[in-house]
């Protein structure tokens, strides 16, 4: 394989020879390098470096997420709050548990001629926490404002694409941290309504606890419609 100078990049599973694998393997590399080398533009350079990889974009996000909880509703505050709070635990899980567990390197330890906008990052990518958070966030969200979730998986998903226009990842690395930021979102928002429901029997969070049964029963109705 031309596209490897050290070794080639531990994935999911390994190869073995086996051409199945090597295919897909081989299709994960061909996306990235079109991806980062054939989209080349200054927009693209600026949003997804400035806005999604650096302090800027942290800021911007710190921010307007303390706007939403200063000026919000109860559904709002409520939906801020829990993708804040998801967010915090997939971060970290994923950057010191999944990463290590995965052991696989980033592309640009490993594939010459990747343009690198923003520099390399560590040594592990998969899955990308960029795409974890991401997505987490965008299930959680989802919940609260259904018809508005083309929106936050749009966000999201342009948000993985910038992981691997950087060349920071492969297409899969993106792809795994979506699979696993959904998966934890429908987990989260399981345990968080137990939580509330347990609590507002209390006479606590009562409002808060009215509001998740709302996404339930709008949710529950769509089933019926359809």
């Amino acid at each position: 394989m031309p596209y490897l100078i050290n070794q080639q990049p531990y994935y999911i599973f390994h190869s073995d020879g086996d051409w199945s694998k090597l295919l897909l393997l081989n299709i994960d590399i061909r996306i990235l390098q079109f991806l980062n080398g054939n989209l080349v533009n200054p927009v693209f350079d600026w949003l997804f470096d400035r806005l999604f990889d650096s302090n800027i974009g942290i800021g911007l996000l710190l921010g307007l997420g303390a706007l939403l909880l200063w000026k919000g509703d109860v559904r709002l505050r409520l939906s801020v709050f829990m993708a804040v709070i998801a967010v915090s635990i997939t971060d970290p899980t994923t950057h010191y548990l999944l990463k290590t567990l995965f052991a696989r390197l980033r592309p640009c330890h490993v594939i010459e001629g990747l343009r690198l906008v923003a520099g390399c990052g560590g040594l592990y990518g998969m899955p990308s926490n960029h795409a974890v958070n991401a997505f987490a966030a965008a299930g959680i969200f989802t919940f609260f404002y259904r018809r508005a979730w083309y929106l936050f998986f749009a966000a999201a998903a342009l948000i993985g694409l910038s992981r691997i226009y950087l060349g920071k990842h492969y297409p899969s690395d993106v792809a795994v941290g979506a699979i696993f930021g959904l998966a934890f979102a429908s987990l989260f928002v399981l345990l968080a309504t137990i939580l509330l429901e347990n609590i507002s029997a209390r006479g606590y969070c009562r409002t808060y606890a009215e509001v998740v049964r709302r996404s339930r029963k709008w949710k529950k109705r769509k089933r019926i419609e359809s």
